[in-house]
């Protein structure tokens, strides 16, 4: 927190400390000049800017987190919405039901068919390689 008072402190003293020059316009009270800009009538105008309070900060960030909040609701619910449409169409559909379960199940077996076509690889290679030890003359 130290940090933070530290900061807009040196931040206000770096603005507070800028000297307006001769004939150019001050800024509405609370706001500090900032620079100058060239507008639509090619006359240079000073640029004012306001400090944004700790308070104010906290509202953007909660504001922000509000909106994300919302949007990942919307994002997780046309998605479960998506998938429950395909499941009831599914489930409608007796031709379409017997597929998907068929999918759902071939797809069961074979992942555990590869597991366990690999494990009996494994077993197989360290069968091989006690053979070869047993095999060798004079150990």
């Amino acid at each position: 927190m130290d940090l933070i008072n530290w900061s807009l402190n040196a931040i206000d003293t770096i603005f507070s400390t800028r000297s307006l020059g001769s004939g150019e316009p001050n800024c509405p009270a609370g706001m500090f000049a900032a620079g100058y800009m060239m507008d639509g009538w090619e006359k240079w105008r000073v640029v004012c800017l306001a400090a944004l309070s700790l308070e104010d900060i906290e509202d953007i960030y909660l504001f922000g987190n509000l909106i994300t909040g919302f949007l990942l609701m919307g994002l997780g619910g046309a998605l479960w919405y998506r998938r429950l449409v395909k499941a009831v169409s599914v489930a409608q559909n007796p031709t379409k039901l017997a597929g998907w379960i068929e999918t759902v199940v071939d797809r069961a077996v074979s992942t555990q068919t590869v597991v366990m076509d690999r494990k009996l690889e494994n077993i197989v290679e360290k069968l091989a390689t006690m053979q070869q030890v047993l095999d060798r003359p004079g150990d």
